[in-house]
Parts: structure tokens; C-alpha cells; sequence
């Protein structure tokens, strides 16, 4: 049986447009002799539908696309299969399944021991395309009981007609490995999201950092320079190095210089400052008062961002990664901001990889490596007091990040990991920050999700539960 597998992105909510890509899509896999055509779950619709679902009239949109479509197919000479079913001894699955590490593998291996223990081809067909930060990867794929297996490509949209009683299969796309995955997820992620939104250009606040440097690099990428609006907000503890940095990687990644604006806010912080010291002299204590100090900062930087976002239209990224989402090293109502995290659920670790990635890539082409290598080497530093690194308040991040992995991921118990070898008192300690920072990531945007349990979806811990891990 000649089967088509049609892997599509979808807008949710716009039937009219989604059953017209169906139409089209049918059409092409008729005239290549298709008997069937396969879509992946609640394509009309689109998904995840949310409070839409709950429209009486929407419904009935979507019950009368599927009419159409169905006769529509009809007309064309072919069947057409929106759900799982199994026909001619060929079990179909229709699916919506959106990315996690590893998940394309797993599920290829999954249908392959299926196929082989039935004695029956399964053709598994799935969404590509993001919906705010859900992404979806496609993936779709045909196993034969032989141990044959044809994959379609991920991240992309692709239609593949095989003949399931046919042998000499080819083997398909090439996925690649879990960094190139993750690269061309974000890059997805950020291109449906303003796709999808309607909104035309980003602004990223750019620090020097690694993690505003990977957004930036990552924003560029799905949008294009012309599209990307920047902003760089030194302030008197900033280094001389961090602005050079932001810099170089202007001028590498090709943003016009009339779409990036140098805004200190050392005079700023200083007035803000002297009118809050009536507040800030009846603090408990030096440290308080200090803590205070440095996130209005972060609240300043904020301001100036939005500021770009309002009068130019332009949706702020947020910069912000899983490591320190984690244990609340993020100053709410500033860096923790923003429309979209472009790499909220992504840990410090992951960070680092995947920039390195980006610029080995680059110069394996033959161009520039879009992130300096300085970006790349220095200590990381929130620079809101002098001579500030991450590692002042946290474990060095490799330690954080193996730990977080543990009880984030893997659900252990602080014990658990502890017998692992970690230190307890630094295990008691993530714990302990762990557990007090979800006040936080409530107020967190929506992440791209990639690794399985990201905050504020499959992680939501209860903000008044008792702090036991």
C-alpha cells in the first residue's frame, strides 16, 4: 500500500488556512500514486487548543473542515486518515508530539521493536512547526518488521510517499546529534513564535554575556540582522571588556548600527537612587538594602528595554537560563522579563555547548563565528556591584547544573543525590533554592521547551508547599 506521510506546521486555531495546506498537500501526494494520506493529530486545528477547545463555534468550524477535506480527498482518488487506526495490516499513529532530548530516537527505536514484535509496518506521522513554546519536531517515520526505517527530516516540513509492501526502503533524513537538535529547535522556536504572533522584530538587551550573546545569536538567525533591534545598558560596574564584547558581536552578526542604541545607566541608578534613600536607610541591614541596590538596577535595565519594545515595536527576548531560573538568581520585573525565554529551559552547561557549537559551525562554512571568544572564556557576572562573579553566590555551574539535572529531571530526592557523591551541605543548599524560587518562575515568560520537565509546565512546584525535597 502506497502510503503518504505529510508533516506539516501548523497555526493554531486558523482552520481555513491549515485545511488549505491539508488540500494542497493531498493533492501532491495523489499525484505521486498515494492510495493514503496521513497527517499528523488535530492538524485542522492545530494544537495544544487551550481555551479554544471550550468554543461551541469553533468546533463546529472545525467538524465542517474535516467534511470538506475528507471529500476533497475523495475527489483526488485517495483515503484520507486523521487519526489512529490500522488498515491493511498497517498500524497508522497519528501524532502531536513536541520536543524533548533524545525524543526523536526514542520514539524511531519504539515503532521499529513495535513493527518487528507485530510482524506489522507502522507508519507514525507527527507535527513539525512551535506554538508559543511548544515544539513540535516531526520525526515522521515508516518501520517494517525487516528492521527497514524511513525518517523524515525534523524541524521542517516534508511529504514522503512509501510503499509499504515494497523492500529496498531509503533510509531518510539525517537528524543529527542532540546539539545540532537543540540549535535548529530554538531557531524554530523563535521563527514561529513572531511568525505566528505577527510581530515583525525582536530587541534583545545585550549585556557581553553568554546568554544574551547565544539569544542574540539564535534571534539573528530566525529573523534576520534587519529584524533585530539592541540595546546595551552599562552601568558604572560594567566593564570595559563587556561593552567591547556586545560590540564585536554587532559587527559580526551584521546588525545596522542605526538598530542598536548605548544607553548608560550610571546617572539613572544614581538619581533613582538618592530619591529611594528614604526607603533604603530603614533597611534591616547593609545586606538588604545592598540586595536592593542591585536589582534596581536590573529594574532600570528593564525599563529601558521595554522603552525600545513600546516605541519601535519590537518584542523583548528574554535572557535568562534554566540554571538560574532554578535557584532564583534573576531579579523579577528585570532580567527576568521578556515576551519569549529563548533559552529558559536550557542550563548554564547547555549554554556554553551550544554556543560553541554555533560558532564551530559558522567557521566550518566559512564565515564568522558569530559569539567572541572572550564571551565565551570570561567568568560569568551579573555586574551589579564591583568586581561581581555568578560563582560569589552560586556553585560553580557545572556542579549546579549536575545537581539541578538530578532533581529537576530525574526526580531525586536530596538524599538520593547526595549518595551520588555531591557535598550535602551544596545539595541543602540547591535544595533550599530550589524550593524558595518558584514565587519567580510563575512570573517567568513562556520558555522554548526542550528538555522534558521545564518550569512552569511539567515542573510546578506549589509555592506554599512544604520545602522537603
Amino acid at each position: 500500500m502506497k502510503i503518504a506521510l505529510v508533516q506539516q506546521n501548523y497555526k493554531v486555531g486558523d482552520v481555513a488556512g491549515n485545511t488549505a495546506k491539508m488540500k494542497e498537500a493531498v493533492a501532491k501526494a495523489a499525484a505521486q500514486g498515494a492510495e493514503r494520506v496521513v497527517f499528523g493529530a488535530e492538524a485542522a486545528t492545530g494544537t495544544p487548543l487551550l481555551g479554544l477547545a471550550g468554543s461551541a463555534a469553533f468546533r463546529r468550524e472545525a467538524a465542517e473542515a474535516r467534511v470538506s477535506l475528507e471529500a476533497f480527498a475523495a475527489a483526488q482518488g485517495v483515503r484520507l486518515v486523521l487519526s489512529d487506526c490500522e488498515c491493511d495490516r498497517v498500524k497508522i499513529v497519528c501524532a502531536a508530539d513536541h520536543f524533548r532530548h533524545g525524543v526523536a530516537e526514542r520514539n524511531r527505536d519504539r515503532w521499529l521493536a513495535e513493527a518487528r514484535t507485530s510482524g506489522k509496518p507502522v507508519v507514525w506521522v507527527n507535527q513539525t512547526g512551535a506554538q508559543t513554546g511548544t515544539i513540535y519536531y516531526g520525526g515522521s517515520c515508516v518501520a517494517c518488521p525487516s528492521g527497514s526505517v524511513v525518517t523524515l527530516p525534523l524541524f521542517e516540513e516534508s511529504l514522503a510517499v512509501v510503499d509499504t509492501e515494497a523492500g529496498g526502503w531509503p533510509s531518510g533524513a539525517v537528524w543529527g546529534d542532540r546539539l545540532d537538535q537543540l540549535h535548529r529547535a530554538l531557531v524554530l522556536g523563535v521563527r514561529d513564535y513572531f511568525a505566528k504572533t505577527g510581530c515583525r522584530d525582536a530587541c534583545v538587551a545585550m549585556s557581553g554575556g553568554i546568554d544574551s550573546a547565544l539569544v542574540l545569536a539564535l534571534a539573528v538567525e530566525a529573523l534576520g540582522p534587519e529584524r533585530v533591534k539592541m540595546v546595551m545598558l552599562p552601568s558604572q560596574y560594567s566593564t570595559d571588556h563587556s561593552v567591547a564584547d556586545a560590540e564585536e558581536m554587532i559587527r559580526r552578526v551584521g546588525i545596522p548600527r542605526e538598530q542598536v542604541w548605548l544607553v548608560p545607566i550610571a546617572q539613572t541608578f544614581g538619581t533613582a537612587l538618592e530619591a529611594l534613600q528614604p526607603v533604603l536607610r530603614t533597611a534591616a541591614d547593609d545586606k538588604k538594602r545592598g540586595l536592593a541596590e542591585e536589582n534596581m538596577q536590573a529594574r532600570i535595565r528593564l525599563m529601558m528595554t521595554m522603552a525600545l519594545s513600546n516605541s519601535h515595536g519590537a518584542l523583548m527576548l528574554n535572557t535568562s537560563n534554566k540554571s538560574e531560573a532554578a535557584v532564583g538568581y534573576g531579579t523579577l520585573y528585570g532580567d527576568t522579563s521578556g515576551a519569549l525565554g529563548v533559552i529558559g529551559d536550557l542550563y548554564k552547561g547547555d549554554v556554553y555547548a551550544l554556543s560553541r557549537r554555533i560558532d564551530a559551525e559558522a567557521e566550518a562554512t566559512g564565515r564568522v563565528a558569530p559569539i567572541p571568544e572572550h564571551i565565551l572564556t570570561k567568568a560569568p557576572s551579573a555586574e551589579l556591584r564591583p568586581g561581581q562573579k555568578d560563582s560569589d553566590s552560586l556553585p560553580d555551574y557545572p556542579v549546579l547544573d549536575a545537581i539541578l539535572v538530578r532533581l529537576v529531571e530525574g526526580g531525586m530526592s536530596s538524599a538520593e543525590v547526595v549518595a551520588e557523591g555531591f557535598d550535602a551541605a551544596t545539595v541543602e543548599r540547591v535544595c533550599r533554592l530550589l524550593l524558595s524560587g518558584d514565587f519567580k518562575r510563575f512570573q517567568l515568560p513562556p520558555a522554548l521547551r526542550v528538555s522534558g520537565c521545564t518550569f512552569g509546565v511539567e515542573w510546578r512546584w506549589p509555592i506554599t508547599a512544604v520545602k522537603v525535597l
